[in-house]
């Protein structure tokens, strides 16, 4: 039965309307949601510490699953920044108190205060001291921060928390044939997760036989390019695919705003768009 021309036109006026709509968003949900695992959560780093920045960041993202947090020190959760994270938004926090402090265990009661009310808060967290440990150019002892880790996970032990868990995180090149950073060996903790920040597929496959390896769950607190908006797009569903045969618990890009970037995420609408439908 032939349409009505009226009905012709309003059909034609809706058509082109979601065309409209859709010219953005189809290269970057191509491979997109159905590519990913659901148990997945994607997000971004925050760039700064202030209430701004992460309400700037989570309103670009709205559906970020993920906040990933880099701060010097950690404070009680009602003094702590973190407490303007979106409710929806898991926290992923990193600080750097001095190796030799947290190995001799001076640092034990302060954490132990601060984990408590991180488990009081009913927020997720996922906690990790000495971001990039392994990095030569941190200078830092393999020995001491294992000594480190050893009195933290002693204090998470003593208050545990279904919600409020622990992270390492190194960078993936770690874990590299010939042994860039020395022997990964010597820098394992057996934290709840296993976080390698990687930039590249191969080491991507690395971290996930290494977490396989150790029987643990695993992250990519850091990962991105800094590329033309449609070939970042490109990296991100290679890290997808990548990674469906063991799936990490989440994955932050990096970074929101600059973080050395050129290219941030408020100047690349494809990755964006991308993100946002990997997120769910």
């Amino acid at each position: 039965m032939s349409k009505s021309p009226a009905l012709a036109r309003r059909l034609v006026g809706i058509t082109a309307v979601l065309g409209l709509l859709g010219a953005v968003p189809a290269l970057a949900l191509q491979g997109g949601a159905s590519a990913a695992t659901p148990a997945v959560k994607v997000g971004l780093s925050i760039v700064g510490s202030s209430q701004s920045s992460i309400s700037s960041a989570s309103r670009m993202f709205p559906n970020a699953k993920v906040g990933r947090y880099f701060a010097q020190n950690i404070q009680l959760y009602s003094q702590s920044s973190i407490r303007f994270f979106p409710a929806a938004m898991e926290i992923w926090i990193s600080w750097n108190t001095p190796p030799a402090q947290v190995a001799s265990g001076a640092f034990d009661a302060t954490f132990a205060k601060v984990l408590q009310s991180w488990n009081a808060s009913g927020r997720t967290i996922k906690w990790s001291w000495t971001h990039e440990a392994d990095n030569p150019g941190s200078h830092y002892n393999s020995a001491q921060i294992r000594a480190g880790w050893a009195h933290l996970l002693a204090v998470e032990k003593k208050y545990p928390s279904s919600r409020v868990k622990s992270m390492s995180i190194y960078e993936a090149y770690m874990l590299d044939p010939r042994m860039p950073h020395g022997n990964p060996a010597n820098w394992y903790v057996p934290a709840d997760i296993l976080g390698f920040d990687t930039y590249v597929p191969a080491n991507e496959a690395r971290a996930i036989a290494y977490a396989r390896s150790k029987g643990k769950p695993w992250s990519i607190p850091e990962t991105g390019k800094d590329l033309s908006d449609a070939a970042n797009v490109a990296f991100m569903r290679g890290m997808v695919a990548g990674w469906k045969a063991y799936p990490p618990v989440g994955v932050a890009w990096f970074s929101s705003t600059n973080g050395g970037f050129s290219k941030p995420l408020t100047r690349l609408p494809l990755t964006l768009a991308y993100l946002k439908s990997i997120a769910g």
